[in-house]
């Protein structure tokens, strides 16, 4: 902008020198003309004969051949203030071309610069993700290289025998909330078929009655007794509802050796009972663990998969145990 305003500045100072000399010129050729003008108009007779009229033509004269010689001075000045400006206005244009053509350098020199700058950041940032990935590797084999050899997992496997329908000597548990309960399954029974031989003595023939036994090991027996179509026999079933939720001990300490679930199966011979265990849904782990301990006892082993909210229970139409 500086530089644009100065060369402004610097073509009106000319033009309007020129205009000046141009003006000043004009105004001595016409006193010149002025000048011949007032010398034509003198009477001969008079100028040759007035010696003051003669003082004044020569004065005239003088006046006039000064005023020419200043003119051609002035003129030549023009001619060389125009070479001048001509050589200025010459020189201006080959600076403007000369500044047009280094910006041009100076815009490619930025395009080559910004496309070095890109090229360069693009190959820093995949070094770093290249050393990083090496960093990377360079853990992993670290860590590989300090990873502990693992003991070899065991699996212990048991053969499966055929299972065979429970017939004799067997007890039951009830295996819930990670707890083990012994289960008076057959005791609840038989006080139920008790209870129900002596209610229905003499009023054979009633259809459907109801009754409740117990409790007996924390556990209420309730039974129920009703006629099956075609009035030949009557179906019996118990249910065994326990008092509590927590009933029992838990499985480790059941497998403990002097805990009430090993009294109790010190009671029985090992091959010659069945333990009966009657899981829910909340102990299966608990069921397996039981198993092999079982076996190694000598038992066999019989498993009633229960739902959540089903009691434990018999009939004489239900199926028996089937152990393995």
């Amino acid at each position: 902008m500086p530089r644009t305003i100065r060369q402004e500045t610097e073509a009106i100072g000319s033009d309007s020198f020129l205009d000046v000399v141009t003006n000043i010129v004009g105004i001595l050729i016409i006193l010149v003309m002025v000048v011949g003008i007032r010398i034509k108009n003198l009477p001969a007779s008079a100028a040759d004969d007035d010696p003051a009229n003669r003082a004044d033509v020569s004065a005239l004269a003088r006046e006039a051949e000064s005023l020419e010689r200043d003119m051609l001075g002035l003129e030549d000045q023009v001619r060389s203030v125009s070479l001048t400006t001509q050589a200025r206005y010459q020189e201006r244009g080959t600076l403007a071309y000369l500044l047009a053509e280094h910006e041009r350098e100076i815009n490619e020199a930025k395009k080559s610069l910004d496309a070095q700058t890109r090229s360069s950041f693009d190959m820093q940032r995949a070094l770093s993700a290249a050393e990083h990935e090496a960093q990377r590797l360079e853990q992993a084999k670290t860590q590989t290289s300090q990873i502990k050899k693992r003991k070899p997992i065991q699996i212990k496997s048991y053969p499966t025998p055929l299972s065979h329908t429970v017939y004799g000597s067997e007890i039951h548990f009830q295996l819930r909330h990670g707890r083990l309960a012994f289960a008076p399954l057959i005791e609840l029974a038989n006080m139920a078929f008790d209870d129900a031989h002596s209610r229905s003595a003499g009023n054979a023939m009633t259809d459907t009655f109801m009754g409740t036994v117990g409790p007996l090991q924390d556990f209420q027996g309730e039974y129920i007794v009703e006629l099956v179509p075609g009035g030949l026999h009557h179906r019996f079933t118990v249910y065994l509802l326990p008092v509590a939720d927590d009933l029992g001990e838990k499985v480790d300490d059941a497998m403990k050796e002097f805990s009430r679930f090993r009294a109790r199966l010190s009671e029985l011979r090992p091959r010659q009972s069945t333990v009966t265990l009657w899981t829910y849904p909340d102990s299966f782990a608990d069921y397996t663990r039981l198993k092999e301990y079982l076996y190694n006892l000598g038992f066999s082993v019989a498993g009633r998969p229960m739902e959540a909210d089903m009691p434990i229970g018999g009939s004489t139409d239900g199926s028996r145990s089937a152990a393995q």
